[in-house]
């Protein structure tokens, strides 16, 4: 019995030791081929993958159930650019994807930004489709304390000023509940500006900058929504906000080369310095 175990841990180890590799080795591009073509578009003759005239494949042919299925998807746009690819990525190596993108292989990977407001549309649906009736009475809470102040309104400016900041809270929370994946993404921007000074020399990218770290926490984002997504749909959200996190600290670990007890620290910081932030708006609201 002894034996059979030390032979599955060994296979495992192996099998680990694969999955590794594979999350370091970047995607490669499909071979050029030296068959000759004629481009059914434009009818150039030419060698290779694509038609060096007008960029046709010449893999095009009679119409398929296949077929027809990439040209919907391609009208929601992940018909281009390895929008699967780029999920996939995202789930089993982001911090080694985004520092292939960010270093120059672009055109392996869907867009950042685009693949956003993609994953945000397809999420608030999600959501409104699973959770309707959680929607309804987030609504009707935050309505509620939205009333009290309104009855309780008074003529000291303290009251006035607490007034307003639980108004500003009030539609914080709203928006969060909302719009999780716009809250999620604009409060991971924020935390990247905030967090850049220890980032911008890191062992895997030493001249990170401001902008490839805004694109790199919008992959986050982006990876951020998938999780919710899945956890919406499965109905185990709080399980996958929390897989969520974790996601987070191991694509910047491997985008960044720290280990996970300078990553840490440096995010009680960022934590720190969002609150911060947030507390000099709200300060500076109520004394407008």
């Amino acid at each position: 019995m002894s034996g059979q175990w030390a032979e599955r841990i060994a296979k495992w180890k192996v099998r680990r030791r694969a999955f590794h590799l594979w999350q370091r080795r970047p995607h490669e591009v499909a071979a050029m081929t030296s068959e000759e073509h004629v481009c059914a578009s434009c009818g150039t003759r030419f060698e290779g993958n694509y038609c060096p005239r007008c960029g046709q494949s010449p893999r095009i042919g009679r119409f398929s159930f296949k077929a027809a299925f990439q040209l919907f998807i391609d009208v929601w746009g992940l018909g281009n650019r390895g929008m699967f690819r780029s999920l996939r990525d995202l789930l089993l190596r982001p911090g080694y994807m985004i520092r292939d993108y960010l270093s120059g292989m672009q055109s392996a990977y869907f867009p950042p930004f685009k693949m956003f407001f993609l994953l945000t549309t397809f999420s608030l649906i999600v959501t409104h489709v699973f959770q309707p009736e959680e929607q309804e009475s987030q609504s009707v809470q935050i309505e509620t304390v939205q009333e009290q102040p309104e009855q309780e309104a008074a003529d000291s400016q303290v009251v006035i000023r607490r007034q307003r900041a639980n108004q500003i809270i009030d539609k914080v929370l709203n928006y969060k509940d909302s719009y999780p994946s716009i809250f999620s993404f604009l409060l991971l921007l924020l935390f990247a500006v905030l967090i850049y000074f220890f980032f911008r020399h890191s062992p895997a990218i030493p001249d990170l900058r401001l902008a490839e770290l805004v694109v790199a926490f919008t992959y986050v984002a982006n990876m951020a929504t998938v999780y919710s997504i899945i956890g919406t749909v499965l109905g185990l959200t709080s399980l996958f906000d929390n897989l969520s996190l974790c996601a987070i600290f191991v694509a910047m670990r491997q985008l960044t080369g720290f280990r996970y007890r300078r990553l840490v620290p440096i995010a009680l910081v960022g934590v720190i310095l969002l609150f911060l932030v947030f507390s000099a708006a709200i300060l500076a609201v109520m004394y407008i």
